[in-house]
């Protein structure tokens, strides 16, 4: 988008777009009273199932995500439609093998979890990673629609990012939970009408729906199951049946901020959460995926980027924007308080979500238990202000230093299957002891770390290079670019598979897989050598339900002699189970 195509009526509607959010904010943090853990948190454990539900939708659906899969179907294709059915298998492993646990125990963080099942040193480790994992993610949500801001309207990127992160640390900090859930819902509403109203302007432009179809036939955009086996491909069936599946696991069954969620609302209505989060995420997805199809089919003759008119293949949708709404005043600032609202969400989210971490993990470490039960509530919103500083501090360090995108895509890519195979190893295998877990997590990240960094060389030398399928030319009105030459040039060729490791050109999509897989075999293997008769004294709350039956009797008679519990094993809940 141009800088001079942004007018004084797109700043206006950016601004009332954006301050909707904060002055949601703003009512639950000034009307609704949240004095405690619980109510900042959690929200009094009372809140609205369907909200939520788009809460987390709105979390998960990024702006990385909107951009990313739009993108992805224009270069490659349709086969990522199939993480459709990776959400509804991950949903269905929430629902029977992690919820009947995380739901049965009163817990102000998920990583209590792992101090009742095996100790509080493996607590404190996997608490660490994960805000390791956050602190890097949370300046990349910020930064990305700051800089298509700066793009567009010529706005400083820091002052930018500055006054967008001190927006969302406003209302994060003082509506807590309900302010980041209903702002949430606002701002996806928004993003999906807008999508919507691309996709169908999109149609219009090229002539029916008929159409986009046979242009993306043409295109080989259509093919859906391509089933090679090779793990180095970049998508097939198998990478997103096994890699995306796990992914999807990764995000919705033991993710901090998901599970915080599952707890702002009755336990007896989480089942109705559950269905309604996984198909509403599900259908924004395909809305994704259905945009890219339709840029496809809008340039299938004149690709933007191969005629020099952007930059960057992510660019596409933006150009595609200015190119469908240049009549319309005011769609640019409706379509950027969008792409903002898209990041605010998993930022607002990650922002509780840390500060609650801190509190209930570091906290205590530095801060007397007197000053904690004191003024929690403003503790904790202090706390929403200090890692809203500090990530604008890192978007600084984000813009000089080239890596640093790569280092929280990579962060993630090596801790997210370590946490998710740590908890599975307690919640499925009644013999894994601490031992086992921790070495798991251990041999995890050092594998993963070394298969990522691999990665990253190997992708900057060329040993692995994912060609997008054809992109056309041909009906570009070459009148219109003007000072566009095309240049005929011989393409390199990448290095000889035969002279790189298969395992660091292995797929992004099977790292969660491969970190959690590794975790899980290590662990079980570990455990199974080192057990003792003690190690097989486990409360059966803490293992999910399918299990339990192969518990021990003894297990069930000494249900609260589960180690070194401390006041943690106040927090299980008598009752029948989920």
């Amino acid at each position: 988008m141009a800088t001079n195509g942004f007018t004084w009526i797109d700043y206006a509607i950016f601004t009332i777009v954006t301050a909707i959010s904060c002055i949601v904010g703003l009512y639950f943090g000034l009307f609704s009273r949240q004095k405690t853990i619980e109510d900042y948190l959690f929200g009094g454990k009372n809140m609205k199932w369907f909200a939520v539900s788009i809460s987390l939708t709105a979390s998960a659906l990024s702006s990385h995500s909107i951009v990313g899969l739009a993108t992805e179907v224009y270069l490659h294709g349709s086969q990522v439609i199939l993480m459709t059915f990776s959400i509804a298998l991950a949903s269905l492993a929430n629902y029977f093998l992690y919820v009947p646990v995380f739901s049965n125990l009163k817990m102000t963080s998920i990583f209590e979890y792992l101090e009742m099942r095996f100790n509080g040193f493996l607590r404190k480790l996997i608490m660490l990673i994960a805000v390791g994992t956050y602190m890097c993610v949370l300046p990349l949500c910020m930064y990305t629609p700051s800089l298509t801001f700066s793009q567009a309207t010529g706005v400083n990127l820091y002052i930018i990012a500055s006054v967008m992160t001190c927006v969302c640390m406003l209302y994060t900090s003082l509506g807590g939970i309900k302010g980041v859930t209903w702002s949430d819902v606002v701002q996806l509403s928004i993003t999906i009408t807008l999508v919507i109203a691309l996709i169908v302007m999109g149609i219009v432009s090229t002539g029916s729906v008929s159409e986009v179809i046979h242009r993306a036939s043409d295109g080989d955009r259509l093919k859906i199951f391509d089933f090679n086996p090779d793990p180095t491909v970049r998508v097939s069936f198998w990478t997103i049946l096994l890699g995306s599946t796990a992914t999807s696991c990764v995000t919705l069954c033991t993710s901090p901020h998901e599970v915080q969620r599952y707890s702002t609302i009755p336990r007896r209505l989480i089942p109705r959460l559950i269905a309604s989060y996984s198909t509403i995420y599900t259908f924004a997805k395909m809305l994704c995926m259905t945009l890219g199809l339709v840029m496809y089919a809008k340039y299938f003759d004149c690709d933007p980027k191969s005629i020099g008119a952007i930059k960057k293949a992510d660019q596409v949708l933006p150009y595609f924007i200015t190119e469908l709404t240049t009549s319309i005043p005011g769609f640019n600032g409706l379509f950027l308080a969008a792409f903002f609202g898209s990041s605010l969400s998993i930022y607002s989210t990650l922002l509780n979500t840390l500060s609650g971490i801190v509190y209930n993990d570091i906290a205590p470490w530095i801060i007397s238990e007197k000053l904690l039960r004191k003024a929690p509530s403003f503790i904790m919103k202090l706390l929403v202000v200090i890692f809203g500083l500090l990530s604008i501090a890192f978007i600084y360090l984000l813009e000089n230093g080239g890596t640093v995108f790569e280092l929280s895509y990579y962060v993630r890519g090596t801790t997210g299957g370590t946490m998710f195979g740590v908890f599975t190893l307690g919640v499925l295998l009644p013999f894994a002891n601490s031992k086992g877990a921790f070495l798991g997590a251990i041999a995890s990240v050092l594998l993963m770390g070394v298969i990522v960094v691999n990665n990253s060389i190997y992708v900057r030398n060329g040993f692995i290079h994912h060609s997008p399928k054809s992109l056309h030319t041909y009906g570009c009105n070459t009148t219109t670019f003007s000072n566009f030459t095309l240049n005929v040039t011989a393409t390199p060729q990448p290095p000889s598979p035969e002279t790189s490791f298969w395992l660091f050109r292995v797929s992004f999509q099977y790292f969660e897989l491969i970190g959690a897989m590794t975790t899980i075999v290590i662990g079980a293997v570990v455990s199974w050598v080192t057990k003792t008769e003690d190690n097989q004294v486990i409360n059966p709350k803490l293992l999910t339900p399918i299990v339990r039956k192969y518990c021990r009797p003894v297990q069930e008679a000494q249900d609260q002699e589960i180690g070194p519990l401390k006041e943690t094993v106040k927090n299980v809940v008598s009752g029948d189970d989920y």
